[in-house]
């Protein structure tokens, strides 16, 4: 699936991931919104001080037909909302995930609202808003897997659901991606 997401935003974040391992989701998001600053920091080597940027360990998933994959090659944009009952009840079960699989969750409010497992959720800007949502309904909480090589999201799910149905969608949505050929067969 050719997807038209490949753009400078998606683009910083798969800067962000071979930057700015070490720092915390807060950081990497709000970098997106300094793209000269990070330019910067991707470009600025000096002999005194050690390069931040290091290889994350593998995070292995098995794939429910055997295969395995990474989960650092993938990180989680959520779009969620404060005041959203939904988003309250899977808020805190993507953070239990992100916490128990080790990948990363991006979280972007559109109340301007962060909730108890995304206090520091960032306001979408339009240009992301335009990315992720051409041709699907603005609905929270939305979830979307973005490859950080490839930078192409893929949607996940649109709604609450727990922590078993999350995951057996990663799964299927990552077998349907590894089975048309685009993604890697590990």
């Amino acid at each position: 699936m050719n997807h038209p997401l490949i753009n400078p935003v998606l683009a910083l974040l798969l800067a962000l991931t071979s930057v700015a391992v070490l720092a915390s989701t807060r950081a990497d998001i709000e970098s997106l919104y300094n793209p000269k600053g990070l330019a910067g920091i991707q470009n600025v080597q000096t002999p005194d001080v050690a390069p931040r940027a290091q290889v994350p360990a593998p995070r292995w998933f098995r794939l429910s037909n055997g295969r395995q994959v990474n989960l650092t090659d993938w990180k989680v944009v959520l779009f969620m909302q404060g005041q959203c009952p939904y988003c309250q009840k899977f808020d805190p079960v993507l953070k239990a995930l992100s916490q128990q699989y080790g990948f990363t969750v991006f979280p972007y409010t559109l109340d301007g609202q962060g909730d108890a497992a995304w206090p520091d959720a960032l306001q979408v800007p339009p240009d992301v808003m335009q990315t992720f949502f051409p041709n699907i309904p603005v609905a929270t909480p939305t979830t979307f897997l973005v490859n950080v090589h490839t930078m192409e999201a893929l949607p996940l799910l649109q709604g609450a659901t727990d922590a078993t149905g999350f995951m057996s969608r990663v799964d299927t949505v990552l077998q349907m991606y590894n089975v048309r050929g685009t993604g890697p067969r590990s």
